[in-house]
């Protein structure tokens, strides 16, 4: 399947997210899974009820977790103007905004996937707002308990996680043994140093090193857990957010105040 067929198939509101995909990706995704769940995930965009009761949830959760900072918005926003903003105000955005992202990792509740700017609106007093969209998933738990693993084991140096982790790029395989030093080398190249020097968020360095990610997995004939392509969808909006701030932000120490 190539990108132009992709396109075709993939419902509405994932089209847009396809231009950012790394172009080996659907060399390595379960096509009919991935395809059968986004239906689902576009069936229940009509679904304003559970929408609605889920981002009340997650704003008792992100108050429970000390990130009152953040507001859930019960409305569509302006989205978000970084031109007005100082450079020391948007480096707190994109602490925001990635303290965010840690913790839908974290929670209970469903993934809300798109992380654009056009969902984040500057409050009065410091504050951010999200408006959690009608694009959202519940993935397996299973995957969410490696995913948790994954960072954990990246910014907690924790090895037994990290492998738990890296099997999700393996899913229901068992590719030759040196592929997991293989994959955690590429991980690592996408994660960027774990330090406080500051790491800036780029969609070209996402693509590129997802699509190292890809054709090593290609080529161990090895294929991504189905849910790991609705996080892809989560992650470009991430990036595209805070590559528009364009400000070196101190992931670990974000990590360790938010992340599961």
């Amino acid at each position: 399947m190539n990108v132009s067929w992709a396109a075709r198939l993939a419902p509405e509101p994932f089209r847009d997210f396809l231009p950012y995909a790394a172009p080996s990706a659907l060399k390595v995704v379960r096509a009919t899974e991935v395809l059968s769940r986004a239906l689902d995930v576009t069936r229940s965009m009509s679904d304003h009820a559970t929408r609605s009761r889920e981002a009340s949830r997650l704003q008792e959760s992100l108050a429970a977790a000390g990130l009152d900072a953040l507001r859930i918005l019960p409305q569509p926003c302006p989205g978000l103007v970084t031109s007005a903003l100082s450079e020391s105000e948007r480096v707190v955005v994109g602490e925001r905004v990635l303290a965010l992202y840690f913790h839908l990792l974290r929670w209970d509740g469903p993934l809300f996937l798109d992380l654009r700017p056009r969902y984040f609106r500057c409050l009065p007093g410091g504050q951010l707002g999200f408006y959690p969209s009608a694009l959202w998933c519940r993935p397996e738990p299973e995957f969410m308990d490696r995913l948790r693993a994954l960072y954990r084991g990246f910014y907690r140096e924790d090895r037994a996680a990290l492998a738990s982790g890296l099997e999700l790029y393996c899913w229901q395989g068992s590719p030759s043994a040196p592929f997991a030093e293989r994959m955690e080398r590429l991980l690592r190249a996408h994660f960027g140093a774990a330090d406080s020097s500051g790491t800036h968020f780029r969609i070209a360095h996402f693509r590129a090193t997802f699509d190292a990610i890809f054709q090593e997995v290609a080529a161990s004939h090895a294929k991504l857990h189905p849910d790991l392509a609705f996080l892809g969808v989560e992650l470009v909006g991430l990036y595209l957010t805070l590559e528009s701030l364009n400000v070196p932000l101190d992931v670990q120490r974000i990590f360790d105040r938010a992340g599961p």
